[in-house]
């Protein structure tokens, strides 16, 4: 696909994942805009910055929270496509500040596709789901027994054992605040394609790693 001069527009910019993501449509000619939360201090764009790629992206000032903030980005980006990456993503802080979570990633999505709506965009929205939406990944029969004795039941019950490699089509079984968070945005998306049409895209990413180019 030719992504020359598509308006890309990401949440969750400035972290992990999002910069790289940026700085891989830049060098794709396409005009990159990003969703940041403002903030008196500049660490929220250390990756950006790392990647000397902080000058070549169109920085909106918003909130997911904040449904307003989300439809005045729309207007100003105006996107071809959306990445949905802006999330709460450490999953001991969702047992420590389970609210949190659930607000920023399951209300601040419901909001990012509401807002779409509100604008009538004909845009493309790719959702960054987790590997921690299966959470409780049976691999063998033992452990299938053992956790039947530990948590009383397992649901939904595996169709196989074991359930590796993991397939789209296995049962979600979220073990934390976090996963349950992700769980709600990847059915969110999956409602509004069907009642709305949007065209929602729902990815499920296990571990990934980068480093600093040197």
């Amino acid at each position: 696909m030719n992504w020359k001069d598509k308006n890309i527009f990401i949440t969750g910019i400035s972290g992990f994942v999002g910069s790289y993501l940026a700085e891989e449509f830049i060098r794709k000619c396409s005009n990159v805009f990003g969703l940041v939360k403002r903030r008196s201090d500049s660490a929220q764009y250390k990756n950006l910055l790392d990647k000397s790629i902080l000058e070549d992206v169109n920085l909106i000032n918003g909130d997911l929270l904040d449904i307003t903030s989300i439809v005045n980005a729309l207007d100003e980006s105006d996107p071809d496509f959306i990445f949905h990456l802006g999330a709460q993503s450490f999953v001991p802080r969702s047992f420590e500040n389970s609210t949190e979570t659930q607000q920023i990633n399951g209300m601040g999505t419901s909001n990012l596709l509401d807002a779409i709506i509100f604008k009538n965009l004909d845009t493309k929205v790719i959702f960054a789901g987790s590997s921690e939406e299966y959470g409780l990944i049976i691999s063998s029969k033992q452990q299938y027994e053992d956790a039947k004795k530990e948590y009383g039941t397992v649901f939904p019950e595996p169709t196989r054992i074991p359930e590796i490699p993991t397939q789209e089509t296995d049962p979600l079984r979220p073990m934390s605040p976090y996963a349950v968070s992700k769980v709600y945005g990847d059915y969110l998306m999956r409602n509004y394609y069907h009642s709305y049409g949007l065209d929602t895209v729902v990815s499920r990413a296990f571990n990934h790693e980068g480093g600093v180019e040197v």
